[in-house]
């Protein structure tokens, strides 16, 4: 038997996989028994479960009607998008110079990113793959962490981003830049165009969520 809280992160993370996967639609409710059936689990691993997945911004609880999936907002792109661009460059900056094998391995992943460009979660898999390689030399643990929280909880609005294969091309393209400044030394044009790919990332969601930049 796994332990209380190894059995909550498991549960927590079929529960965010099923989000992210649109099998629990935004703004619907979860039907507990019905998702505790699916998982093999009691109700009370599973409201321990969702009170975690809670704390991550994509789903809201009511004491009277239970747990609700969050609904996409254009607020929370433009609240979690600058606070991802900026971890995302100070972790690169804290990486220092970048090895012929990580510059390979970005170059690979970026083809795989190219590849998946018609399955949105294939491709919001191998881009996180990339941006995962890129602040892999990075030492600061903490730091790494926060922005893990940050790309959890945009897992979201990522799949509903790789849903148009034109931005994943141009995406790649970015991509590409930031390996080409890297591999010159020029870290700081690598950083810009990174904080281009937020940029133009946010602008198109929120006008996908029908809201004004």
């Amino acid at each position: 038997m796994k332990p209380a809280g190894n059995l909550r992160l498991t549960i927590a993370n079929s529960v965010r996989e099923r989000i992210v996967a649109g099998q629990l639609a935004p703004g619907s409710r979860v039907n507990e028994s019905r998702l505790s059936a699916e998982l093999g689990v009691s109700r009370t691993p599973l409201r321990e479960a969702l009170f975690t997945v809670e704390r991550l911004g994509i789903i809201d609880s009511d004491p009277q009607r239970g747990f609700f999936v969050a609904p996409l907002s254009a607020r929370e792109v433009r609240e979690l998008y600058p606070i991802g661009k900026a971890l995302d460059a100070l972790a690169v900056r804290s990486a220092g110079p970048v090895s012929d094998s990580i510059l390979q391995r970005m170059r690979e992943t970026n083809r795989a990113f190219v590849a998946h460009s018609k399955n949105a979660e294939r491709a919001r898999l191998a881009d996180r793959e990339f941006h995962l390689t890129l602040v892999s030399r990075c030492p600061n643990r903490r730091l790494l962490g926060l922005l893990d929280d940050v790309q959890i909880a945009m897992e979201r609005y990522e799949r509903l981003y790789m849903s148009d294969p034109s931005d994943i091309k141009r995406s790649a393209r970015q991509h590409l830049a930031i390996i080409d400044a890297l591999a010159a030394d020029d870290l700081e044009t690598a950083v810009a165009i990174l904080g281009e790919t937020w940029d133009y990332s946010a602008r198109r969601l929120i006008a996908a969520l029908g809201e004004p930049l």
